[in-house]
């Protein structure tokens, strides 16, 4: 019997190994080992919802303003739209998202600085929608500045939903900044040094590497979804003369000139619009709304974005009087938008200013010194960067944006001369940056930078809140009673609003003036409004001030307690820091029972690891899955376009056919079959510059592209570049085609021999068409090379090409006409004759071998050097031929007396045995008088006489 025991009827379920693992990991005391490596994670996560959502944000303005209002549509869509759409953002703004007005620069850093990174999920909602419903609707406001503002709400919304700290909260602002400035733009180092540069006003601040990281995740997100193009396609730069960095120069000042006017345009008109009564808010933005209507009626180039139009300046496609025009109104426009506040940003109208700016002074650079300086398009660049530069004030990101939003290195050097004059212009005339200006105006004082406040310790480290504080209602009396030399000050507050700081100096001077019992209301800064308090009436600090600062200021105001009080509000009382509390900040002092604290950070909640964890598997099978399903629908709508606009191009639509071909290479931007059909359309409607754009990206992918090369040897043809041309048409013959490639490289070549010949290389010519018979079996092809050659003047190469025809077909009607062709060239009439019978009977319908044989027939019969004919047959037909040449050179005849003699000739019958040297006169002076015929005279008919004429006075 078995002795073992029973086994338990119920065993416990075993938990699993990885069970065990991911609970031990996740536990909150092993958090803090753990947390760089969530962090990167997280940082990941935001980039990648980052770009998935602006992205969308992208597609969405992008396509809805194209149906609002499209171009070409009616003028008074362009008037209601924009003047509809800002009625009704104004109100939404006004009723539900009061923080999604402007552009979201200054509201992010302040939420940075003041807000501990809090930014509203519905305030994110609301910059997305209203934002996208004022782009679309046509106002002259840009999208970027609100995608910062959409990126970092979307970090702080999934920072705080994961239960992170206020400190990891602020750290993750930047981080959401730079991945939607990378995905807005496609530009993610430009991204990273705009974040680093105004966001934060610190190159060496410490999330930088998070900051990076974020930008190229949000960066290959939009990647995925809408493809890698840069925003615009410009043509290649060449420096024509060192002169030209004068108008470079010219180009910065007018460029630091307009960007100044902007600014002061945009800060004058939104302070008086802040001005009116509160109750006016929600209808002020239609004042932006109707001027950009009324503007868009006359000129529709104002309303929206606009890079389409940025597009024409920066490839040469805009008169000078445009350009200049679109400065003044889109400087207008843009700057009553901002400040009527509707909800979009500056970065977009910036650069459209610039491109028409830059555009304007290359035009004029171009008329005076047409010798020194280069396209007008290379100056749109340029002026671009300048307006940007002395706008937003971030000379750095400035040039490395323009440069990584067209990819074109070339134009740096120039860049940056105009940059730096413009931003130093700006800088001298408006002290002030516009994001700052803006802050002000709203009330807020930030701090200029965050440059080693990590590292120095700040106020929040040493901030407590006080136990109690000293009312108005209270006296001097009460206040001594409070006061001591370990604390000579102490906060006087109504509720929470601070009055001032009552020092026991001041104590001690009003009791030994016995005024003891004055109420503590009556201290000067009581009632000193708010805007005028300055910190040494008013010693405070903030929060993110240093603790260096602190020390400073304590001993600047000879106290060791000083209130600290809200950036956005001097009077709102948030903590006191005393010396002490300093001290022990730096590890210096005890750790006495200290005074109710400010409440601390929380620490991470215990489901952020796994919260992230299923965040980011969520995520990835989420983009994955918006991807598949973008591009299968992005192809579907791009190959529509790419028909429609080959059906366009058929019928010789060529500017309709365009657009087309631009909308499929926008949906499907990674297309090189677009991309090349774009570029050749541009070939065929003459826009070179343009075109030569497309294909060299396309041969920088793929130096052998056959279609690429073929389109630039045409636009070198269209330049006069003969030999830019052959080179490129060669590399198209010798290059790699999709589909037909034998017959590609064949086409490639014969349009090679066409324009040789057109060049009067007619020796070039026929040698690329031997060159393609050497290549070629098909009997078609070696038709039509045996016609081009007999075209070209080689008919003894082409007739040995028809006779090979007819060796493969004895039957090929048209090799017959051809041979026959070649050899009446040759003036081989007999072999002619053969060719176009044998062509006549095996067709007898065939028109041009039955004319073309009784031409044989004809010359045959008139001939003076054929075989076996009578000496007066000869004479019978010398005489024909002098008359018909006595008729056609007789009404343009230079020689007058060989008329004359040649007259004389016909009228006298020879008399018998001296026919012979009658007949050698007549053709004699037959071959004279053809000889003689000037310029003047008509072309010679196709006939025998004349045939023979030509053939007599070649010999």
């Amino acid at each position: 019997m078995d002795s073992s025991p029973a086994a338990p009827a119920f065993a416990p379920r075993q938990t699993s190994a990885w069970t065990t693992r991911i609970k031990s990991w996740a536990a909150a005391e092993n958090l803090q080992r753990h947390e760089d490596k969530v962090l990167l994670l997280l940082t990941l996560i935001i980039g990648a919802v980052v770009g998935l959502v602006i992205a969308g944000f992208i597609y969405v303005t992008e396509n809805l303003g194209a149906r609002m209002y499209p171009a070409g549509g009616s003028a008074w869509r362009r008037l209601l739209i924009p003047t509809g759409g800002s009625l009704l953002t104004g109100f939404l703004l006004w009723r539900y998202f009061p923080n999604a007005r402007g552009s979201g620069i200054p509201q992010t850093k302040t939420a940075l600085f003041l807000r501990d990174g809090f930014i509203s999920f519905r305030t994110v909602l609301g910059k997305f929608g209203c934002s996208s419903l004022s782009l679309a609707s046509g106002i002259a406001l840009g999208r970027e500045g609100p995608s910062v503002h959409v990126g970092a709400g979307l970090a702080s919304v999934l920072g705080r939903r994961l239960g992170l700290g206020p400190k990891q909260i602020r750290d993750l602002i930047p981080v959401g900044a730079s991945a939607a400035l990378a995905a807005a733009f496609n530009t993610p180092v430009a991204a990273v040094l705009f974040t680093l540069e105004e966001v934060m006003g610190d190159l060496h601040a410490p999330v930088l590497g998070s900051i990076v990281l974020s930008s190229a995740t949000a960066w290959i997100v939009l990647h995925l979804l809408l493809g890698d193009e840069p925003l615009f396609h410009v043509p290649s730069y060449q420096l024509v003369s060192p002169v030209e960095f004068i108008s470079y120069a010219a180009l910065g000042v007018i460029g630091g000139l307009v960007s100044v006017s902007f600014v002061k345009l945009l800060l004058f008109l939104r302070k008086r619009f802040l001005a009116m009564p509160k109750s006016t808010q929600w209808v002020q933005p239609v004042a932006g709304g109707l001027l950009v209507g009324v503007l868009g009626w006359f000129v529709p180039q104002v309303l929206g974005v606009g890079y389409a139009h940025v597009s024409e300046a920066l490839n040469g496609q805009m008169t000078l009087y445009m350009m200049a025009l679109l400065v003044v109104l889109k400087l207008v426009a843009t700057a009553t938008c901002y400040s009527s506040g509707n909800a979009g940003g500056i970065f977009g109208p910036s650069l459209f200013i610039g491109a028409m700016m830059g555009g304007m002074v290359g035009a004029v650079a171009h008329q005076l010194a047409p010798d020194y300086t280069g396209g007008v398009g290379a100056y749109a660049l340029v002026g671009m960067g300048a307006a940007f530069a002395g706008i937003v004030r971030v000379p750095l990101a400035s040039v490395i944006m323009i440069f990584e939003m067209t990819r074109d290195y070339s134009i740096i050097v120039p860049l940056m001369i105009s940059n730096l004059i413009s931003f130093y212009i700006s800088y001298k005339l408006q002290r002030e940056p516009i994001y700052e200006a803006l802050q002000h105006q709203d009330g807020y004082h930030l701090p200029a930078g965050a440059k080693d406040r990590q590292q120095t310790g700040v106020v929040r480290d040493a901030v407590t809140a006080p136990g109690h504080l000293l009312s108005p209602g209270q006296t001097f009396h009460d206040a001594a009673a409070v006061l001591d030399r370990e604390r000579n000050a102490w906060p006087v507050a109504d509720g929470q609003k601070l009055l001032g700081l009552v020092s026991l100096d001041q104590v001690n001077e009003r009791t030994a003036a016995g005024e003891g019992d004055v109420s503590l209301s009556e201290i000067p800064t009581a009632r000193v409004p708010r805007e005028l308090l300055t910190n040494e009436e008013f010693p405070h600090l903030h929060l993110d001030h240093t603790l260096d600062v602190a020390l400073t200021r304590m001993a600047q105001s000879r106290v060791n307690v000083l209130p600290v009080v809200s950036r956005a509000d001097v009077r709102e009382l948030q903590g006191v820091v005393m010396l002490d509390g300093i001290l022990r900040a730096y590890g210096i002092g005890s750790e006495p029972n200290r005074v109710q604290s400010v409440p601390a950070e929380p620490k991470t909640a215990r489901f952020f690891v796994p919260g992230v964890i299923a965040a980011a598997i969520g995520l990835l099978i989420f983009i994955g899955f918006l991807n598949y399903y973008y591009r299968a629908e992005r192809a579907t709508r791009a190959e529509l376009y790419n028909k429609t606009a080959s059906e366009l191009a058929e019928q010789n639509r060529d500017a309709e056919a365009i657009e087309q071909l631009r909308n499929a290479l926008s949906i499907s931007p990674g297309s090189e079959p677009y991309r090349l059909a774009l570029a050749m359309e541009l070939v065929k409607a003459k826009r070179l510059d343009e075109a030569s754009v497309y294909l060299h990206e396309v041969l920088k992918r793929d130096p052998t592209n056959g279609v690429a090369n073929l389109g630039l040897a045409r636009i070198a043809a269209a330049r006069q570049r003969t030999s830019d041309a052959v080179t490129y048409y060669h590399r198209a013959v010798d290059g790699a085609w999709t589909s037909g490639q034998e017959r590609n490289r064949i086409e490639a070549r014969f349009e090679l021999a066409d324009y040789l010949s057109k060049q009067d290389r007619k020796t070039q010519a026929l040698a690329e068409l031997l060159g393609a018979l050497s290549q070629v079996r098909d009997n078609p092809t070696r038709k039509r090379i045996g016609k081009l050659l007999l075209d070209y003047g080689s008919p003894r190469q082409s007739a040995e090409v028809f006779r090979e025809v007819l060796r493969d077909d004895n039957a090929d009607v048209e090799a017959y006409v051809g041979l026959g062709q070649a050899t009446l060239e040759q003036d081989d009439y007999v072999a002619a004759q053969s060719a176009f019978r044998s062509a006549l009977d095996a067709d007898p319908s065939n028109t041009t071998a039955k004319n073309r044989l009784e031409l044989c027939e004809r010359i045959l019969a008139l001939d003076p050097d054929a075989r076996n004919i009578r000496a007066s047959e000869r004479y019978q037909r010398s005489a024909s031929l002098l008359e018909s040449a006595v008729q056609m050179t007789e009404p343009c005849a230079s020689d007058v007396q060989r008329l004359e003699a040649a007259k004389r000739a016909l009228a006298n019958k020879p008399r018998p045995g001296t026919v012979g040297d009658a007949t050698e006169t007549n053709l004699s002076l037959a071959v004279d008088l053809w000889r003689s015929r000037t310029a003047s005279c008509p072309k010679p008919p196709d006939d025998a006489p004349a045939l023979l004429l030509n053939r007599m006075s070649r010999h």
